[in-house]
């Protein structure tokens, strides 16, 4: 009897030290990512330009992301092709450097080339701060909440100027050139802000202002913004002007309410991860002073 119990004892452990080994099998077996493979549509820098160039307009933050991926794998192809580089973070800084002296060489261009170049410094900003997302903080609840509220903040705000830009140089072909000028501007302040957010600093420790100053501020140059009333005659149609003006009008309200609300969640997650108050306050007051270097022109 008691050969018996050994036996089947014996058995049993046989079929776990069986049962072990087949999936250990099954781990070790399983298949690895497949290298990456470079895309031949990005092997020319403007084709890569124009790719980055395409408008950004996010409604959620899994679109964000979704867009850092395509233009991440979009810079891999180009520096591969081009820079037969594997590594992939100094192959994506050379590769931002590339885009930056093109937005440089359209610089002092035609109107379509300062376009351009406002444009490629835009998707550059955009791809950076979405970077930082990506690498640490989109699992994260704080970040996901901040991220979501400032992405529709910035769709409304970046309008704004942009409606704001047309009605400050009416009719001039300028006006083109002042938009993409904003749109960048807003990306490249918020890069600036997200990548100090996302390092601990340095953060902008000024105490000019407060958020509560700051908003204020805030809430004042929009007024300024709304009582824009000039309008030239022999430049365009009045009727059209009055539209663009009423429009950028219902901008500012749903700003103010964006604001707010970005407000809400930005603070939630300064003061879990201890980020001073000033930091925000001094981003929040760039954001008013761009609407007064527009009008002011």
């Amino acid at each position: 009897m008691n050969k018996f119990f050994v036996n089947v004892l014996l058995l049993c452990l046989l079929g776990i030290l069986v049962s072990c080994g087949s999936k250990s099998m099954v781990v070790n077996d399983s298949p690895t990512p497949a290298p990456f493979e470079a895309d031949a549509r990005f092997t020319s820098l403007d084709s890569l330009a124009d790719f980055m160039m395409e408008e950004f307009s996010a409604q959620s933050v899994d679109e964000f992301v979704n867009r850092y991926e395509q233009q991440a794998a979009a810079i891999q192809s180009y520096g591969i092709l081009n820079h037969r580089k594997e590594d992939k973070y100094p192959l994506d800084e050379t590769v931002c450097s590339d885009l930056r002296m093109l937005a440089d060489s359209l610089s002092g261009g035609s109107t379509i080339d300062m376009v351009m170049c406002g444009r490629i410094w835009r998707g550059v900003c955009h791809y950076l701060t979405a970077r930082d997302y990506c690498g640490g903080y989109s699992k994260k609840p704080l970040y996901q909440a901040e991220m979501r509220d400032w992405l529709a903040l910035e769709e409304e705000l970046g309008n704004l100027y942009c409606d704001m830009s047309y009605l400050t140089f009416w009719g001039g072909t300028i006006a083109h050139v002042i938009a993409s000028g904003s749109y960048w501007t807003l990306a490249e302040t918020r890069q600036n802000d997200y990548s100090k957010l996302c390092n601990k600093g340095p953060f902008d420790t000024d105490a000019t202002w407060t958020i509560a100053s700051a908003r204020e501020n805030f809430l004042q140059e929009l007024a300024d913004a709304n009582s824009f009333d000039e309008y030239d005659p022999d430049m365009y149609d009045r009727e059209g002007f009055i539209a663009l003006s009423n429009q950028m009008r219902e901008r500012a309200d749903k700003v103010v309410v964006l604001l707010d609300k970005w407000l809400a969640s930005r603070g939630e997650l300064c003061k879990a991860e201890g980020i001073p108050d000033s930091h925000t306050a001094n981003l929040m007051a760039q954001l008013g002073t761009h609407i007064m270097e527009i009008i002011e022109e």
